[in-house]
């Protein structure tokens, strides 16, 4: 879903601008009717509003932002228990505040994250065969986008890697990343090192015909793309070269705004 600067799930934020983080606020009759700025299909009633600017929403859709900003702000706590290799307490933490909140995930946002939040702790705690589960798991969750597919074949082959399949894992994440979107095109160079690092681990270099989909990539920041010795080298380069740089829609961002640039990375 395309509705202004993005981060993922562990990111994922809308900014805002005003205090008032969203009451009922219904346009007058004589006002042109508006649709609501996240989902597009309801009328706005109610104004959202972060650190950078305020959006007109529906009544739903207050309430998976809302919802959105719990969980971040849940996870930060998560976090802390995770750098301490608490990892059933995570587990649980994340399960317990699903269940706490299934009646407000209209879009089952809430029981993606999770899922998605379940893949990395049990990886980050080196239960592989459970964290390839909650990889599935997470996978029967439609994509909203490519980057969301791109993350989980990732996760996917991460996994394979960790447990000795390296030819499944690029396997894993070529199919991933053969679906392409132009409208996200800024993210991949972030992306860029699995193909790398999966084709090392089987031995062979970077097949060529991702160079035209790096090349994109490159277009989207309006740089080089760079010349390495091996298509995999320039890849990596282009992965750092982008790293702080604003992409296309940033700068769109900014530019229609008049502020900051919008997020969208993955």
């Amino acid at each position: 879903m395309e509705n202004g600067p993005t981060i993922n799930v562990h990111g994922q934020a809308i900014a805002r601008t005003e205090s008032d983080a969203g009451g009922s606020d219904v346009p007058s009759a004589n006002e042109p009717h508006q649709l609501c700025w996240f989902c597009k299909k309801r009328p706005a009633t109610h104004t959202h509003t972060q650190t950078n600017f305020s959006e007109r929403v529906c009544a739903t859709c207050l309430d998976r932002l809302q919802l959105q900003h719990d969980f971040e702000h849940a996870w930060l706590h998560f976090l802390e228990l995770l750098n301490e290799e608490r990892y059933d307490e995570v587990l649980a933490g994340v399960d317990a505040f699903l269940e706490a909140n299934r009646h407000r995930d209209h879009d089952q946002w809430l029981a993606r994250s999770v899922a998605m939040s379940r893949e990395t702790v049990l990886f980050e705690a080196g239960r592989y065969a459970e964290a390839d589960e909650a990889c599935d798991a997470w996978g029967r969750f439609p994509f909203d986008n490519v980057t969301d597919r791109w993350s989980h074949g990732s996760s996917k082959a991460r996994i394979a890697l960790a447990l000795g399949r390296p030819q499944e894992a690029l396997t894993i994440f070529e199919e991933a990343f053969s679906h392409q979107d132009p409208r996200y095109a800024s993210a991949i160079p972030y992306y860029l090192h699995w193909l790398v690092d999966c084709s090392d681990a089987v031995g062979q270099p970077v097949d060529e015909k991702w160079r035209r989909v790096a090349e994109a990539g490159a277009e989207d920041f309006a740089v080089e793309m760079p010349v390495r010795g091996s298509l995999g080298e320039s890849m990596l380069a282009l992965a750092e070269m982008t790293r702080e740089m604003p992409s296309k829609r940033q700068r769109e961002w900014k530019a229609n705004h008049g502020g900051g640039a919008g997020e969208d990375k993955p």
